[in-house]
């Protein structure tokens, strides 16, 4: 897995497959659960470099379920047109 200085990855199906591989267990299943698709070179090199946060495959886990709410609330008006009183509404 290659990347430059800036810490851009060449990102091609072999290479995500590859760092997806090297991730711990929970970090993948998070992954291939995940409602949108995450590049997982940054996320192996974040674990590989003990970032706070991204120490282990729960810590990963749990940033990728982060990810995915923060999202589907960002996109829940743009995309879908559900306001948050909607919800609410229930």
């Amino acid at each position: 897995m290659a990347s430059n200085s800036k810490g851009s990855y060449r990102t091609t199906p072999q290479n995500m497959m590859r760092a997806f591989d090297k991730l711990p267990p929970s970090a993948r299943s998070a992954l291939a659960e995940a409602a949108f698709n995450y590049a997982p070179q940054p996320i192996l090199t974040n674990w590989r470099r003990g970032t706070p946060g991204m120490k282990t495959g729960e810590q990963i886990a749990q940033r990728v379920r982060e990810w995915d709410a923060q999202q589907i609330a960002k996109d829940r008006k743009r995309v879908w047109g559900i306001s948050d009183a909607a919800t609410v509404a229930h």
